[in-house]
């Protein structure tokens, strides 16, 4: 039985098998720079990780913040043997609450080539946001 859970602080050894999930489902790389530093700055703030857990080893993980006004959902995967078992719809859900508690909207992005995450999305009432590009510049 999945259980999804909460926190704000991130161990090293907790940071490195939420890392093995994100890298095994190829959610992050060395551009995005997910380093344990960034993302304890962000738990310190308005950050959040919440991932799923099969007999203590996590298998799933997401990583939420906010602006104080919408609730940004970020790496959002389930490691390959476990996709297609509801998995990712309980973490969404659980990200979805937390949108709900906060009172903000919740925002995500997804790749064009990924369509069974967007079926995912579509599912649980996200909808293209028409009009936008999203771009980035990642060297300052």
């Amino acid at each position: 039985m999945i259980e999804i859970l909460k926190t704000k602080s991130l161990s090293p050894e907790l940071y490195e098998q939420i890392m093995h999930v994100w890298q095994e489902t190829g959610i992050t790389n060395p551009a995005r720079a997910d380093s344990l530093e960034a993302i304890r700055h962000s738990l310190d703030h308005t950050g959040t990780i919440l991932y799923g857990t099969l007999d203590g080893k996590p298998v799933a993980a997401l990583w939420v913040n906010h602006d104080y006004r919408r609730l940004y959902i970020h790496h959002m995967a389930v490691l390959p043997e476990y996709q297609n078992q509801g998995i990712g719809r309980a973490l969404m859900a659980e990200a979805l609450k937390v949108a709900k508690e906060t009172g903000y909207q919740a925002k995500l992005e997804v790749h064009k080539d990924n369509p069974s995450a967007r079926k995912l999305y579509n599912s649980m009432g996200f909808a293209d946001l028409d009009g936008y590009i999203t771009m980035i510049k990642r060297e300052l």
